[in-house]
């Protein structure tokens, strides 16, 4: 299931967005917050920070390079953490000025995350484990709770009275929920490597959004019975294969919707609804606003 940051209006005035990247940064005291928007197509671009950088991406894609060699496309659903001095390319594809790149990253010192790590290790001692980072593990797609922590931590930032306190203290709420998030990503790998029908299943669900996608279907792609196909849907997304499906095209739409020619009837259908009545209905239970609303505040 993806669980995406909340939408963000571009924050770079337009006179400025011919360039190739505007940074608006936000002081958070023993912290920073920077919302990153490319405006250019362009590749092998270095990325490096002073300090811990925790990345959630907002819209766009990026294609990063690590010194490892791996390659992987960093998209909205997904974050990125680097550690302190830690070098990445990234390429940006499809950056344009009608279609910018927006990410969202947190900037702690090194010595913040350290007094921060202790203090959780002191005063809520994990029997199981100690509180660390996981940077084998930098890659990770978002839950409900880092994505929630996420938008907290922006949306105090972004007002025009800083409290510093209160920032310190959802900067510990982050960081639970930062490595909670890098627990239960670990923890999904290991049952799609070790359950074949699953990953068949929601590969299946991701690369046919536009088609009909029925229990039928999806019973034998994963060669499952009906049962068999609502309990593993049960057990490891906590939702029905329906439920599942829905919250898929949502996100699905959202993205297409920011296309600068997006088109509600075209995207409607491109996300597997065959009404687009019934189309703008879903839409709005799930995002509070129609379509049309969507992209007056977020497209470009």
């Amino acid at each position: 299931m993806i669980h995406y940051i909340d939408l963000l209006s571009i924050q770079t005035p337009k006179h400025l967005r011919k360039g190739f990247e505007n940074r608006t940064r936000f002081d958070c005291g023993n912290y920073e917050i920077n919302i990153f928007e490319t405006f250019q197509s362009s590749t092998k671009v270095e990325i490096k920070y002073e300090g811990l950088s925790i990345s959630g991406m907002i819209r766009g894609r990026k294609v990063v390079y690590t010194k490892q060699g791996n390659k992987f496309d960093f998209l909205p659903g997904t974050s990125l953490i680097l550690p302190e001095g830690e070098t990445i390319f990234a390429d940006f594809p499809d950056a344009s000025e009608k279609s910018p790149v927006q990410c969202a990253t947190i900037l702690i010192p090194h010595q913040t995350i350290i007094d921060n790590l202790k203090y959780l290790n002191q005063e809520y001692l994990n029997e199981e484990a100690i509180w660390a980072l996981d940077f084998k593990n930098f890659h990770f797609n978002n839950n409900a709770s880092l994505v929630r922590a996420f938008n907290e931590l922006i949306n105090l930032a972004t007002q025009k009275k800083q409290l510093f306190a209160l920032n310190d203290l959802l900067l510990k709420s982050f960081l639970v929920r930062l490595i909670d998030a890098q627990n239960e990503h670990s923890q999904e790998v290991d049952v799609l490597n070790n359950n074949n029908q699953l990953f068949l299943i929601k590969n299946y669900i991701k690369e046919n959004l536009a088609s009909p996608l029925t229990v039928e279907i999806l019973t034998n792609v994963g060669n499952c019975s009906k049962s068999t196909l609502y309990r593993l849907f049960d057990a490891y997304c906590s939702k029905s294969p329906g439920e599942y499906i829905l919250n898929e095209r949502m996100a699905h739409a959202q993205n297409l919707l920011l296309n600068p020619n997006s088109n509600v009837t075209e995207v409607a259908y491109l996300s597997g609804f065959s009404s687009v009545s019934y189309f703008a209905k879903q839409f709005k239970m799930v995002n509070n606003c129609t379509p049309g609303d969507f992209i007056k505040k977020f497209g470009m």
